[in-house]
């Protein structure tokens, strides 16, 4: 961390005060976290981004999914440009309901995805609607404490996790550490599966790594995997630094162009592409991650770029040893709260 940081200490002690308060008014009951007649899995973090925590929903929604559970998913729908409550279809914009929503119902089809910022009317709606959830996966909910989850998961990433982190804007947690007490379950995403001494965690334990899959082509004339040699790299999102690391363990990647995380591209952004012989003659195809992917569905800029051969490279999460234990306590929480 840079030493400057350290000089916004007194913002920090302001804001965790702030923060203090207000939880401290729900533990109190002075307002009230509603809770709700079906099981509702929670997964969220203390930090700012770039967890792991979306390669995790998929994991928990896809498990419910396959397990026959009626499943449907809450998100934010952070980015987007709509309000209310709303229903994500394959054919929405990431415009209208967030990248990450979008990108979850483009890889499970049949699954219920819902934007909505009041996450009780978002609630609500779900249970009215025709194909009532029987369980509900509430996205980056840890901080909405007008929802009263029945299962709560906490993520953090084992590069910096938030036990070795600092509050806003000294470092990037959104509440302080002795609010990871909430949570039943800890997930440390990237880790090696040993545990640090210092963390005191009084829920499970579980370690994740993440798995790069198959290159899925998106867009451009059609090209088989195996004649990638080298290529470029796009992203926005808040870990840029893994993603490079992943594409890097099968490709040279000659030039990796980084943006803001959710960032919404314009034709200009992306000009570059248009001739890859510019970055290196062996350079023949564009690799980006599966939530750019989601995030570009749709828009002119790929009818722009149509010639220029187009990847996304989907991740998924492994507990290794524990993956029956995990699932276990997933499956026997859907069955009820």
């Amino acid at each position: 961390m840079p030493w400057y940081r350290h000089l916004l200490w007194p913002i920090a002690a302001l804001y965790g005060l702030g923060v203090w308060i207000r939880n401290r008014i729900f533990d109190f009951g002075i307002f009230h976290s509603r809770q709700f007649d079906v099981p509702v899995i929670c997964v969220g973090n203390l930090e700012t981004g770039g967890t792991g925590k979306s390669p995790l929903v998929h994991y928990i929604v896809e498990l419910l999914f396959q397990n026959g559970r009626n499943v449907a998913v809450l998100s934010r729908g952070y980015g987007r440009a709509s309000k209310g409550f709303q229903l994500v279809e394959e054919g929405n914009s990431a415009l209208e309901v967030g990248d990450e929503p979008l990108q979850l119902k483009r890889r499970l089809r049949n699954v219920t995805v819902a934007v909505c910022e009041n996450r009780v009317l978002g609630m609500e709606n779900l249970l009215k609607s025709d194909r009532k959830p029987d369980v509900i996966v509430m996205d980056d909910g840890f901080q909405h404490r007008w929802v009263k989850p029945s299962l709560s998961i906490l993520v953090t990433p084992s590069r910096q996790p938030f036990w070795k982190n600092y509050l806003l804007p000294v470092g990037t947690l959104r509440e302080a550490k002795t609010e990871s007490k909430r949570a039943d379950i800890l997930v440390v995403s990237g880790s090696d599966g040993r545990q640090d001494s210092s963390l005191n965690f009084r829920g499970k334990i579980f370690n994740s790594s993440t798995v790069s899959c198959e290159l899925v082509q998106f867009s451009g004339e059609k090209m088989n995997v195996s004649e990638i040699q080298e290529v470029v790299l796009f992203s926005g999102i808040a870990n840029e630094q893994r993603v490079e690391e992943s594409v890097s363990q099968g490709y040279t990647v000659r030039k990796h162009l980084k943006f803001a995380d959710h960032h919404n591209y314009t034709l200009k952004d992306l000009f570059p592409l248009r001739k890859l012989d510019s970055f290196g003659a062996s350079v023949n195809a564009v690799i980006t991650t599966e939530k750019d992917a989601a995030r570009l569905a749709g828009s002119v800029i790929l009818e722009e770029l149509k010639n220029v051969p187009m990847f996304y490279l989907p991740i998924r999460i492994e507990f290794g040893g524990l993956t029956s234990e995990f699932n276990k306590i997933i499956l026997e929480h859907g069955k009820h709260a």
